[in-house]
Order: structure tokens, then sequence, then C-alpha cells
């Protein structure tokens, strides 16, 4: 679609990547490319409208918020180099986190972690993101039956959660989080898409707390397992919460560093083994090399991949 097109019928999407593109060299490059890979621009015009509603059509602090996805990306690249050089992440307990990271930096704008404006920007500006996203929304979130209970754990910015609910509108969603800051930014996204009030909660809890007596049609996990300490736990809950025919939607870094990245899987394989190990079988997958030097072989060790799954019993 020619930039003027683009300009005129998608303005907010438009001034976003023009602002990300001026702001640093890596979008100047990807969102090209993006953008003309079959991209779905009505789509990518609600998410920023979204936040922009919610910034209160302010651009000064829509633009300080689309700023997180900059930070977001340079602490990835920064944190991957130290990554490659010593084969370990930063951190390798959640003790080490909450103390170096979360207790520091949970007050932004009274939403912080600062990275969940990032990540939310991430779902149409980084193409395994997005890829991500066609993939969620075509093999998970269509065809399902007319009523259900969806559960995201956690919930982050409460993107895959909002979007679930917004083509099943008559399914029960329910988001758990440890942060405050998830909640609320999953509350005003919820809210700001028109997501009936009386159709999802969200709850301040642990995972693991979870009754397995109350049994979910669908589970969603977003890059998830990366942060915990024994990720092979997290899918055997998943396994005891979800009914004998549900599905999860799973994604999974692989080799790819941010400061809160605990579990370093090397490759797609060692993620398909705990799957396997928990009792799921892989419905489909789709596996993502985040640099393009290292499309031709993703399931090599030791490159960064983004990793994806449909899951059954």
């Amino acid at each position: 679609m020619p930039s003027k097109e683009i300009e005129n019928r998608f303005p907010t999407l438009f001034k976003t990547a023009d602002h990300l593109q001026n702001k640093t060299v890596f979008f100047k490059s990807s969102i090209p490319k993006l953008l003309d890979s079959n991209y779905d621009f009505e789509f990518g015009e609600r998410i920023c409208n979204t936040v922009l509603e919610i910034s209160s059509n302010d651009w000064e602090v829509y633009f300080e918020r689309v700023d997180k996805l900059v930070d977001l990306s340079f602490e990835f690249l920064k944190l991957q180099v130290k990554l490659e050089k010593t084969g370990k992440y930063l951190y390798s307990s959640f003790k080490e986190v909450e103390e170096n990271l979360y207790s520091k930096n949970d007050s932004h704008e009274g939403h912080g972690p600062d990275y969940l404006w990032g990540l939310y920007f991430s779902e149409i500006f980084w193409k395994i993101h997005y890829n991500f996203t066609k993939f969620f929304l075509q093999n998970f979130a269509m065809d399902v039956k007319n009523e259900g209970i969806v559960l995201e754990i956690p919930t982050g910015s409460g993107f895959f959660l909002c979007e679930f609910l917004k083509i099943n509108s008559c399914w029960k969603g329910i988001g758990v989080d440890l942060a405050d800051s998830s909640i609320s930014i999953s509350e005003e996204i919820l809210r700001t898409n028109h997501v009936s009030k009386d159709s999802y909660e969200l709850k301040k809890l642990d995972f693991l707390d979870l009754k397995e007596n109350e049994k979910f049609d669908r589970i969603m996990c977003g890059e998830f397992l990366e942060h915990l300490e024994n990720p092979l736990e997290a899918l055997t809950k998943f396994n005891n919460l979800l009914k004998n025919d549900g599905k999860i939607f799973l994604t999974v870094a692989v080799w790819a560093a941010q400061y809160d990245h605990i579990y370093l899987y090397k490759n797609a394989e060692e993620v398909r083994q705990h799957i396997k190990k928990a009792g799921f079988q892989i419905d489909k997958e789709l596996v993502q090399a985040v640099f393009e030097k290292d499309e031709i072989d993703p399931e090599k060790s030791k490159i960064p991949v983004s990793y994806a799954a449909i899951l059954s019993k």
C-alpha cells in the first residue's frame, strides 16, 4: 500500500511507524518490510488508537509510551551481546529479578514496569510478534465453540485476552498476574476495546494457586516460561487446569535475552521436550529466528528464536 494511502486511511498507525523509523535505524529498515508483507492495517490502527485513547489523546504521552518499544528493543540487543559472551542470562532466580528489577521499576506512570507498553506495541511492530499474533488469531481464537472459559497466564498487557474476547463475546475470560501494573493496564486495554466488564475477571494471583477443580477450555501463555526457574512445573500445572478437549496457545523466548529472563532454552527442541514431558501434544507450531541471518535454520542451537505452538492433551 502506498505510504500516502496509509497516512490518509490509518493516520495513527502512520504517525507511530514514522516516529519509530525516525528514532532508530533498526525500525527504519524493519518497519517498511513489515508493512509490505500482507500487513493488517486496520488491526494496527486499532492497537495504536487504543493506547492513544488511554493517553487521553495526548500525543506527547502517547509517544512516550511508543518509545518503550524502542527501549525494549535496545535492551534486547544490549543484553543479547552479553548472553553471547557469557552463555547465561543476567539472573538465574526470580528472587534476583525481583530485587534488582521489579521492586525498583513497578511504579512508572502507575503502570510500570515500563516494558508493558513496549510489549503491547511489539505485537504490531516486531515482525516475530506480529506473526505470533496472526498465528494466534487464525489458529486459536477463531472457530471455537459458542461458550467457554479462557485463561491467560500471565496477563501482561492483556493483549491476547482482549483479542480473544473481542472475537468470542460469549466466553468468560480470566487473567492472572502478580503485578499490579499488569492488572491495571489490562483493565484499561479491555475497557478501551469495549470488552464487556461482565465477560472477564482479572486477579492478582500466583498461577500455581489456581484451584485445579476449575477447568478451562482455552489457556494462553505468552513468553512466560523463560521467566520461571522451573517451566516444566508450570506446563504440568497448565495440563491440570485444562479440560480434556481444551487447547493452549504458548509462546516462548529461546536464547533471547531480557533483564527478567531466567530459564535459558538453547533451542526449540528443548521447549518441545518440556511440552511432551508435561503431557501435551503439539498440534501446530511456528518457529522464528529473531535475526534475518539465522532464518535459514531456526532450529539451530544458541541463536535467538521465538517459539509458538497450539497444544492439546
